[in-house]
This record gives C-alpha cells, sequence and structure tokens, in this order.
C-alpha cells in the first residue's frame, strides 16, 4: 500500500525526464535496500522531479537506510521530505519511526500524533506511537493504540506486540490470546517463545516447554528462546539439558544470564570449577573493576605508607611476610646479631629492594625453636645462591647498629 501510494504520487507530479521516472520507480520496488538506495539516489541526483515526488523519494530512502539499521544516515531525508510535503501523514510517520530509533523519542511522538491528526485511518501511526508508549513504560497507552492499529489493519506482530505490553503489566490470561491469535496469523517463531514465557511464569513447565521446543524449530538461531528452555531444565533439576542449551544460547548471544545460568546448573551437578569460572564471565564487568580499584589502592596508599614510615611494635606483623616466590627455596638461614624491630624492618625493606626472597625467622616461639635460637636474636632465610648478596646487606643494617 505504501509502495503503491508513492507510485500514484510521483506520476501524480508530472516526471520531467525519463531517467528521472525510470530511477524513481526502481526506488520505489528495489530489490533490496541497498538496490533502493541507489536508485532513489540516481533519481535525486537526476534533477527531474517535482516536489511531491522528490518527498517520495526521499521518503523511501530514509526507510531504506531503517531497514538497514542506519537510522542517523536515514533522518535528514525524512526531514527533507516532511519539508516538501508537510501535510503528508506517511512522510510523518517515516520521520517518526527514523527519530524513535535516533532516541529522539518527544519528536517521534509528535510525528506520530501529527500523522494520526492527518489521518485517522492510518495504522502504522497508531503502531509507531504505540513504540513510544511501550519505551516509556506506559502500557496501557500503548494497549489502546495497538487495539486502534489492529482494528484497522489486523496482523500477527500488532497482536504479538499487545501481548508483550499486557506481560510486561504481568497479565498472562491477557497476553496469551494475543499470542494464540498471532500464531494462528502465521507470527509464528516469537509468539511461541512469548506464549511460552507467560507458560513459565505460570509454573506450567509441560506447556511452556512444548511451546519453546516449537520456538525453537521455526526459529534455531533465537538464542532467548534456548535461554528459556535451559532454565526450565534447570527447574525439572535435567542440568545436563540445561547446560546443553544455555552452550547454545551462548554460542548465538554471549551474555552474563547465559554464563550465570549455566553456571547455577554446573554447581548443582557439582562441576564447582567450571561452575566457578562460567560466574566469573557474568560478573567480570563488577569484579575486574574492583580488582584493579583495589590493586591501585594498595599500590598508592599502602605500599607507599610502608617505605615512609618507621614500623614501632605494633606495625612490624604485617611487614614479617612470606616470601614474594613461592618456588624459591630458601634454604640458607643466615643469623644476624640484631635484637632492635626497627633494624630488623629496615633490613627487610633494604633485601626487597635487591630483589632477594627472604623469611624472617624468630617471629614466635615455635619459629625460635626450629631455628635453634633461644636467646631471641633474629635470623634470616634467603636462597642458596643470594646468600653472599643478602649477608653484605645484613653485615651493613649490623654496622650501621
Amino acid at each position: 500500500m505504501v509502495r503503491a501510494t508513492g507510485v500514484l504520487l510521483i506520476l501524480a507530479g508530472g516526471l520531467y525526464g525519463a531517467t528521472a521516472a525510470n530511477e524513481a520507480m526502481r526506488c520505489i520496488h528495489g530489490r533490496s535496500a541497498d538496490d533502493e538506495i541507489r536508485h532513489c539516489t540516481a533519481a535525486i541526483e537526476s534533477g527531474g522531479l517535482p516536489d511531491a515526488g522528490l518527498a517520495v523519494v526521499l521518503g523511501r530512502r530514509c526507510v531504506a537506510w531503517g531497514e538497514k539499521h542506519e537510522y542517523a544516515r536515514g533522518l535528514p531525508d525524512c526531514e527533507r521530505a516532511v519539508e516538501l510535503a508537510p501535510h503528508s501523514a506517511l512522510q510523518l510517520y517515516s520521520r517518526g519511526w527514523a527519530r524513535f530509533y535516533s532516541g529522539n523519542l518527544d519528536g517521534a511522538m509528535f510525528d506520530s500524533e501529527q500523522a494520526i491528526h492527518l489521518d485517522p485511518n492510518i495504522a502504522m501511526a497508531y503502531t509507531g506511537r504505540a513504540f513510544i508508549w511501550k519505551e516509556r513504560g506506559e502500557y496501557n497507552q500503548a494497549i489502546q493504540d495497538y487495539s486502534e492499529a489492529l482494528r484497522l489493519r489486523p496482523d500477527g506482530a500488532t497482536y504479538c506486540r499487545r501481548g508483550w505490553c499486557y506481560v510486561h503489566k504481568g497479565d498472562y490470561d491477557s497476553a496469551k490470546p494475543d499470542f494464540d491469535e498471532a500464531i494462528r496469523r502465521g507470527y509464528g517463531g516469537y509468539a511461541y517463545y512469548s506464549r511460552g514465557l507467560c507458560y513459565i511464569h505460570e509454573l506450567d513447565y509441560s506447556r511452556a516447554m512444548a511451546d519453546l521446543d516449537q520456538a525453537i524449530r521455526l526459529k534455531p538461531n533465537y538464542a532467548w528462546a534456548y535461554s528459556s528452555r535451559a532454565w526450565v531444565f534447570s527447574q525439572r533439576r535435567e542440568y545436563d539439558l540445561a547446560i546443553r542449551d544455555y552452550t547454545q544460547a551462548l554460542r548465538l548471544a554471549p551474555g552474563a544470564e547465559n554464563y550465570e545460568g549455566r553456571a547455577r546448573a554446573y554447581f548443582h551437578k557439582g562441576a564447582y570449577d567450571l561452575a566457578l569460572w562460567d560466574f566469573a564471565r557474568a560478573w567480570w564487568h563488577v569484579w575486574v573493576p574492583l580488582v584493579l580499584v583495589v590493586g591501585l589502592l594498595y599500590i598508592l596508599v599502602f605500599r607507599k605508607a610502608k617505605r615512609t614510615e618507621s614500623p614501632t611494635g605494633d606495625d612490624l606483623e604485617p611487614l614479617i611476610e612470606p616470601p614474594d616466590v613461592e618456588d624459591i627455596d630458601l634454604d640458607v638461614l643466615i643469623r644476624t646479631g640484631m635484637r632492635d624491630r626497627v633494624a630488623v624492618g629496615y633490613l627487610e625493606d633494604l633485601l626487597r629492594e635487591a630483589g632477594i626472597p627472604f623469611f624472617v625467622m624468630d617471629q614466635n616461639a615455635a619459629a625460635r625453636q626450629e631455628s635453634g635460637n633461644i636467646a631471641g636474636w633474629w635470623a634470616v632465610r634467603v636462597p642458596h645462591e643470594r646468600e653472599a648478596e643478602a649477608r653484605e646487606i645484613i653485615r651493613a643494617v649490623e654496622e650501621m647498629k
């Protein structure tokens, strides 16, 4: 209907050349969005179109850009088409869609209402305004506009959209008949999936599973149908089947919800390592920034404080820590003549600066007996290959004392 109206407007405008006429007709009846854009552009650049015909061609190119999801590129064409034909409900409707998908909801609402005012029988304008109501969470208004659009031109997609407004309101009894009608009118895969979710909310898992199976059969690449069916499998404690469907959903559309769902299935199976890995991938956007922030604070604050403050008896305990490299054998015990905790803290800083792994002994009675240092003198363990260097640093600290 829309394309036939465009053709009539072009013919009524009286084209001024065969090239413009041919390109305009191909623009309206293009085989694809790219084909339409190419012919529309040729018709516009020919300069042989009157204002009425030019408005139609610009509007069609705007819609073609929208079919490619490049609404920002199409919007200037719609703007120009409305300037040329300000009383065309069709051009206002098209600009409303371009504005909607460009994020201008107020502008889209204005265009939809103007289109309805100019032509109260244009079903598409009611559908466009219903989209805006739904985006704003005004589901009652959206249902009212979808109902008017269905009165003027019933179709499966609009029944399905109205059904989803009922779903958002939690009115599943009203939603299911709309999905039933959408299925009857051939809008199958998505409608089966939608009705299956209604059954899930009603805890009728058998009917939900039947609808989700049918949705997957009709739309085998629809990720949400797999993840919803996986959730039902989990509720039935069929965790292997749940993992299978979550994995397929992740292949089609990786997302945190599917990783988390699969992680729960792994957890219930006792595969805790796989569950932990999936939980990590589900929540990476939370824990990665947290780890980075904590690490930065540690570097900027705590490490600086440890290097600039002299340790007291209370401060010494955090300074005594195992070696940084666990796989290096600390096989040499060097006895020192130091008793002073401050000197030992300074010694630790020097060993760290030199990159020598170490462990200070004699911090409690057990360690004191292990080292044979009953008198309470300090002793340090270091790797054999770093012994000479460590002894030089220890001797320098002892001489300072």
